[in-house]
C-alpha cells in the first residue's frame, strides 16, 4: 500500500520511515485532523472495546490524522481505554491523551 508524503508529494510504501525523496519522517507527518471512533455504544463488551480501539489507532497511525477522538462512554470501558493509553504512551506507540474536560465519555489521542 502507498502512502504520499506529506512535505514533497512523492508516494512511497507505507512500510517506510523516511521518505527516500525529501528525507522526512512519515511517521511523524499530519494534517492537523482527528478522527473521531466510537468504540462503546454498540454493545461492546470490554476486551471487545479494547481491541476495536487498538486496531482504529493502527490504522490512524498510518494515515495523516494528527488525534483520533475516542467515544468510550462514562464506565468500565473508559477505564479500561485509559489504563491501556497509559501504556500505550509509556511503550510511545501513541504522543499523549487526554479526557475531553466538556465530555467525560471521550478521550482525545494525539498520535504524531
Amino acid at each position: 500500500m502507498q502512502q504520499i508524503c506529506l512535505e514533497c508529494g512523492m508516494s512511497v510504501n507505507e512500510t517506510m520511515d523516511y521518505c527516500p525523496k525529501c528525507d522526512n519522517a512519515l511517521n511523524l507527518q499530519h494534517d492537523g485532523s482527528t478522527i473521531t471512533v466510537d468504540i462503546a455504544h454498540q454493545g461492546e463488551r470490554v476486551s471487545e472495546a479494547l481491541r476495536k480501539m487498538q486496531s482504529e489507532i493502527d490504522s490512524a497511525r498510518k494515515g495523516v490524522a494528527m488525534c483520533i477522538r475516542l467515544v468510550v462512554g462514562s464506565g468500565l470501558i473508559r477505564d479500561e481505554v485509559l489504563l491501556a493509553l497509559r501504556d500505550l504512551k509509556f511503550r510511545g506507540d501513541i504522543k499523549n491523551f487526554e479526557s475531553e474536560s466538556f465530555n467525560a465519555g471521550a478521550v482525545l489521542v494525539r498520535l504524531k
